[in-house]
């Protein structure tokens, strides 16, 4: 049960998330205004304000429409519970390295009164859950998740399920990747080492963001966001489920448009050849293995390019001089928000990519779908 007022308690999650943020400074609550004032609200209404998603908020369709497709398709309960869709982007998180996610993610499974998941979660124990659906989705997760780890067998969706749930990991693979880039690490330590003490933390924020799981939301809120747009074919996988569907082209033309700004085409060509000839193998220890990949580049590009294929391929392997040789090349934040935005959102839309391709090998009549 929540013991905080509710303005203190949304405080205190946004001052520690601005504790952790580097690179990049969000828009203050009292100072957003038009579309980010909106979202904010919408997030104070529906979530809680946070800095995986405040850190995009200095270009506002960026957070639109973020924001839109990870509420669509991870808070609205529809084929799948939210719940059990913040347990399996918790896994997701802790695999893509992203600590701040990963915590946050696990109090939420607190917050849906599932105390012993969240632990087993934030342990990497989910073979120990005791619910069999969920343990069997979380460690399908973790196999087509992890590089070059064999994915099991099953699919644990059903083909209706499907579409939610490809679209909320593919959400969070962008948020993980961002944020593993903009916020230096989870607010939340473990003080000496004391891991119960973490887990004890992470239940009493739990508790605080109880009230964020007491009434179902309104489906399709935030689509008015942005104009509507045409899903690309890549994302064709979501046609089946309209609303999240729209929140996904939206997203996906935003992040086109102000990427373009940014990126120069021979650098998009170079990252998209990149991971279309990736199919999820673990990469090799050295950072060496991409600078074949980006050998025609040069300068600002090159460090432009590097970072894209690596936060995508490999991003336990991204570090702070990575981030800080592109980050100091950008004329502004806005531009650098852009850039990050871009790589990381392609990454995701190519990880959807294979868990479509492995949802197809595993339950054949998506095929005929």
């Amino acid at each position: 049960m929540a013991m905080l007022p509710k303005q203190f308690r949304f405080w205190l999650f946004d001052y520690l998330s601005l504790k952790t943020m580097r690179y990049v400074h969000a828009t203050p609550r009292s100072k957003a205004s038009g579309i980010v004032e909106e979202v904010y609200s919408m997030i104070e209404d529906d979530f809680f304000i946070n800095g995986s998603l405040t850190s995009r908020s200095k270009v506002p369709p960026l957070l639109a429409g973020i924001w839109a497709c990870g509420r669509e398709s991870i808070l609205v309960t529809d084929k799948l519970d939210r719940t059990t869709k913040e347990a399996m982007i918790a896994t997701l998180s802790s695999i893509n390295d992203c600590p701040y996610c990963g915590d946050m993610l696990v109090s939420l499974v607190h917050a849906g009164n599932r105390h012993d998941d969240a632990n087993h979660i934030l342990n990497d124990t989910e073979q120990h859950i005791t619910d069999p659906l969920l343990r069997e989705r979380l460690l399908w997760v973790r196999s087509i998740a992890t590089p070059g780890a064999t994915p099991t067998p099953t699919l644990p969706f059903n083909q209706a399920e499907l579409p939610e749930a490809i679209a909320c990991l593919m959400a969070m693979a962008d948020i993980n990747r961002f944020s593993h880039v903009v916020m230096d690490g989870s607010p939340v330590k473990a003080p000496f080492g004391l891991d119960s003490i973490k887990e004890f933390a992470l239940r009493v924020f739990g508790g605080e963001l109880r009230t964020t799981h007491t009434r179902p939301l309104s489906p399709g809120r935030s689509l008015h966001l942005l104009p509507p747009a045409i899903l690309p074919d890549d994302l064709s996988w979501a046609s089946s489920h309209p609303r999240i569907a729209q929140a996904i082209a939206q997203y996906a033309r935003t992040v086109e448009e102000e990427g373009c700004k940014v990126i120069p085409e021979q650098v998009q060509q170079t990252v998209h050849h990149s991971l279309q000839h990736w199919q999820g193998e673990r990469m090799p220890l050295s950072r060496h293995w991409v600078e074949d990949e980006i050998s025609d580049l040069h300068g600002h590009d090159k460090n432009i390019a590097r970072l894209a294929i690596v936060l995508a391929k490999a991003p336990y392997q991204a570090d702070e001089k990575l981030y800080t040789t592109v980050f100091n090349a950008c004329t502004n934040e806005q531009d650098f928000i852009r850039l990050i935005n871009w790589a990381c959102f392609t990454a995701s839309r190519y990880f959807a990519s294979r868990l479509v391709q492995i949802a197809h090998q595993q339950l054949p009549a998506l095929q005929a779908a």
